[in-house]
This record gives C-alpha cells, structure tokens and sequence, in this order.
C-alpha cells in the first residue's frame, strides 16, 4: 500500500461504532486489553481530555474506509518536563503484515507507520524530545517495533509490574 492510499484523521464522535467493531486480538492477553479499550472508552477518554493533556486519537483508514490502524498519545503530565506519551498503536486484526511505502521508497509496517506519525505530530505540537510507551513485557512484536522507531531505553514500570517502558527521542 502507497501511503497516499492511507488516509489519517482524528477521531470524531460519529466514530464510536466504527471503533466498537475493531478487532485487533489474535488472543493474547496484551491484545485483548488493547481491544477492550479500543472498543469502549478509549474514544471518550480522548473526546473529554482536558486541554493539558494535549490528547490525540488518530485512525488510519484505507480508500474503502476500513480501519487499519489506531494510535492514540497525549502528553504525561505527571513527569517533569512534561513527555509525550504513545498510549496505543493496534492495527487490525485482517490488516497486519500489511506495509505501507513511505515517499522515499521504504516500506514500514503500519504500527510503525503510525507511530513515525505520532512522533512527526508530538514534534509539530512542541512536544519535549524525550517520548515513551508502555508495553507488556512478553509482547516480542512490539518491543521490536520500538526498537526499530528509536525507542530501545527500557525500564520497569513502576505501576504494573507486566508491564516496561521504553523510552526514546522523537526522531
């Protein structure tokens, strides 16, 4: 897929149902929890975020307007200076191993699609360089992913246990 065959947008109201429908988990536990947020109250979290945290909610949508790819980051205020933080990137189940072509000819997955694009809105935004996620900890897939994007310092999370955190600068 061409990347202008990807269409990124912010998330409305009018997207509930389409959110409600997505699928994403093959089963694993980290993938089922991403689901259950996706489905419910991601969007409202996102919808009502109070302006200091500066929240976003993208869809990534084919020309059909199938929904591939979600990301979700806002910033994390509890930490000084304040960092952005990606929240969630899930590409539909039906869609993975799906590669998008970037202008220059590479080809990227679409969660790393998402996440270049997450970052290139952190930047445009203000955003401190210094960014970060949360990832379980047996989640091999995503953990290769952000070390491919930059993001390879990895701590432990210090409110979950199943859970780390990697840490990186915005491209």
């Amino acid at each position: 897929m061409r990347v202008d065959e990807l269409t990124v947008r912010a998330a409305t109201s009018a997207d509930r149902e389409l959110l409600a429908a997505f699928s994403c988990s093959s089963g694993e536990p980290w993938e089922d929890l991403i689901e259950e947020q996706v489905r419910g109250p991601l969007i409202g979290r996102y919808l009502s975020t109070p302006p200091y945290f500066d929240g976003r909610l993208l869809l990534g949508l084919d020309r059909a307007g199938t929904l591939l790819v979600i990301g979700a980051h806002h910033i994390e205020p509890t930490l000084h200076p304040d960092v952005g933080y990606t929240e969630v990137v899930a590409v539909a189940l039906e869609a993975r191993g799906t590669l998008v072509e970037l202008p220059g000819g590479e080809r990227v997955s679409l969660g790393h699609f998402m996440l270049l694009t997450i970052f290139r809105q952190m930047r445009r935004l203000g955003r401190h360089r210094r960014t970060f996620v949360r990832v379980d900890r047996r989640n091999a897939r995503s953990l290769s992913l952000l070390h491919r994007v930059g993001l390879a310092e990895q701590q432990a999370d210090p409110d979950n246990a199943e859970l780390v955190r990697r840490w990186g600068e915005l491209p």
